[in-house]
């Protein structure tokens, strides 16, 4: 042990830092994980959560994220380990795809195909404008009227197709309408001969993915997009709960 190594704050990190890898442990895990005595480890996770770094929840000490993450963007979710979006690309039989705003771009975080059974990694990661998709289009609707107002206006609208959104007061308007509904349609307006349909997810009510399925426009056939569109807004509503069981 170094000379200026304070050994209860030591104990208390390492308390920390099991709690980030491993989530949801009881006192006696935690004190022979770390070859604490129970006394000490009582001791110490009594004081983490007295200054609100750890909470208990029955018999469960997990870290407050809160504590650590602030901000939307910042919180760093494992998006391919979600189990909700395999559910319903199953059940459709098209791709689904999990994007988050990085300044005016939707970065794609998971992308699922036939046969559903693992991440589509060559997409994830792939970064577009934001007004030109679902995903970025519902997002955007949902945001804090300050955080929108600055993103809003460095947006681009530039042209992806014909039936992409390039006049920015129209653009606003079609915002408006998507908050209220609680999705959005990307109707041809970054892919030719594909429609998309996004909801939003949330966590600590605040916006800060979307989830969307998209396909040929000859399969998602705008009769059938009202049933599709419940099934992506009841999907979304699914993640939004497994975040906050996990997270």
């Amino acid at each position: 042990m170094s000379n200026y190594e304070v050994a209860a704050l030591k104990k208390g990190l390492q308390i920390l830092d099991l709690l980030q890898e491993e989530e949801f442990l009881t006192l006696t895990e935690i004190s022979t994980a770390l070859s604490f005595n129970k006394t000490t480890a009582f001791r110490l996770l009594s004081t983490l959560e007295n200054m609100n770094y750890v909470i208990k929840k029955d018999k469960y000490f997990k870290l407050n994220e809160g504590k650590f993450y602030q901000g939307h963007s910042t919180r760093p979710f494992d998006w391919t380990s979600l189990k909700t979006p395999y559910q319903l690309g199953v059940e459709e039989s098209e791709g689904v795809y999990i994007g988050v705003l990085e300044n005016n771009d939707v970065v794609m975080k998971q992308m699922l195909k036939p046969p559903f059974k693992e991440p589509f990694q060559p997409e994830i990661g792939d970064r577009s404008p934001a007004h030109i998709s679902a995903l970025g289009k519902v997002i955007l609707a949902n945001l804090q009227p300050a955080e929108l107002e600055g993103i809003s206006s460095c947006l681009s609208l530039s042209q992806a197709t014909d039936q992409t959104f390039i006049d920015r007061e129209l653009f606003e308007q079609h915002l408006d309408i998507i908050q209220k509904q609680g999705f959005a349609i990307d109707d041809e307006e970054r892919f030719v001969g594909v429609r998309c349909i996004a909801a939003p997810v949330f966590y600590k009510d605040r916006v800060i993915a979307a989830v969307a399925i998209a396909g040929p426009v000859d399969k998602m056939k705008k009769t059938l997009l009202r049933g599709l569109t419940n099934k992506v807004k009841a999907v979304s509503k699914e993640i939004t709960k497994e975040l906050d069981l996990r997270y």
